[in-house]
């Protein structure tokens, strides 16, 4: 078995060679390359299947490696880097010139992040240069949470993993873009996180800011912005009535899945044409924080037992920030929610 100093130089080789990696966070595993190889970039797209309109977060060591990326730092940026980072906030910001125009999608903008992983911290601070890394899973489906789970998911394409075990998280950084104005700083939340709209606004407050909220923005700025995403290999409903049986459920799925368009935003939509007839329910903590950490890898598992479909009950006491965060991603893996 290889130590963790040998496969961080196996890493660190593939990197500089212009390859890709599996990359342990805090979040969920991420799929690595160099921001300052072309090639790289574009690999992270042909691996993943990823369209090149959903755009890469740039992944740093430091905060002084933070504003080399952007073309606006800015103080609000500084605070709430200070307060999060290293931790599952990505912040979305003027991009530097430098920057690769594959990351951002064409835009003029960049998502940043600290991940709060010693493995991924080691080795972007031993390569010297930021890493582009996604979520390590084909595009638009269930994201990954243990280096096992990135080995099956490129099992064709062979790519190595760093081991940094399961993740606490378990869903990606929360996304916010910031904009400084004369006098007052604009938010918006383009992604729901670990971090919340509360623990934002409580550190801004703090620290004298005169900020807004604002909801209504355009979010291609943000990745996994579609519709649909994070899907399992066989169709997943969420269900809001915790009472319903499962016969019920099947029978009104069997109705409307096959109207269903194919594809949405890119991402294949799963219709059995023999039809659904069974269903594995899906079961979480009932603590939010220890189900999102689950969720990814019971929703692997519950697809792995050979039912043609999953189920989840959405319950009463799922409410609040934390469970929003949550149902982000349960929403957009289902196929229906009834």
């Amino acid at each position: 078995m290889k130590s963790v100093n040998e496969s961080l130089a196996k890493a660190k080789k593939i990197l500089e060679e212009g390859g890709v990696i599996g990359l342990p966070t805090e979040t969920v595993y991420g799929l690595a390359a160099r921001i300052d190889i072309p090639g790289a970039i574009e690999k992270i797209f042909t691996t993943k299947e990823r369209p090149f309109f959903d755009p890469l977060i740039v992944h740093v060591s430091s905060i002084e490696m933070a504003k080399k990326v952007t073309a606006y730092w800015g103080p609000a940026s500084q605070a709430l880097g200070e307060a999060f980072w290293p931790g599952p906030l990505t912040m979305i910001l003027p991009k530097d010139p430098s920057i690769n125009g594959m990351i951002t999608s064409g835009l003029e903008s960049v998502g940043i992040r600290m991940p709060n992983h010693p493995i991924a911290l080691e080795l972007i601070q031993d390569v010297g240069v930021p890493l582009a890394a996604p979520s390590a899973n084909k595009f638009g489906r269930t994201s990954p949470t243990s280096a096992t789970h990135v080995r099956v998911e490129f099992k064709n394409e062979n790519v190595f993993v760093l081991d940094g075990g399961e993740c606490p998280i378990g869903i990606e950084s929360t996304v916010l873009l910031i904009r400084h104005r004369p006098g007052k700083v604009e938010l918006s939340i383009l992604r729901r996180g670990h971090v919340l709209k509360s623990d934002i606004a409580h550190i801004l407050e703090e620290k004298g800011f005169t900020f807004e909220f604002i909801e209504q923005v355009d979010k291609r700025e943000s990745p996994g912005h579609m519709k649909h995403h994070y899907m399992p290999p066989v169709p997943f409903f969420v269900v809001t009535d915790p009472n319903r049986s499962v016969e019920s459920i099947l029978q009104e799925v069997n109705e409307k899945i096959t109207q269903l368009p194919d594809e949405i935003e890119s991402i294949k939509i799963i219709k059995p044409e023999q039809g659904i007839h069974s269903a594995e329910v899906l079961k979480l903590s009932k603590d939010p924080v220890l189900a999102t950490r689950q969720f990814y890898g019971k929703l692997r598992d519950v697809a792995a037992k050979g039912k043609d479909s999953i189920i989840f009950y959405r319950e009463p006491h799922q409410v609040g920030e934390r469970w929003e965060s949550l149902f982000d991603r349960l929403n957009k893996a289902a196929s229906l929610i009834l």
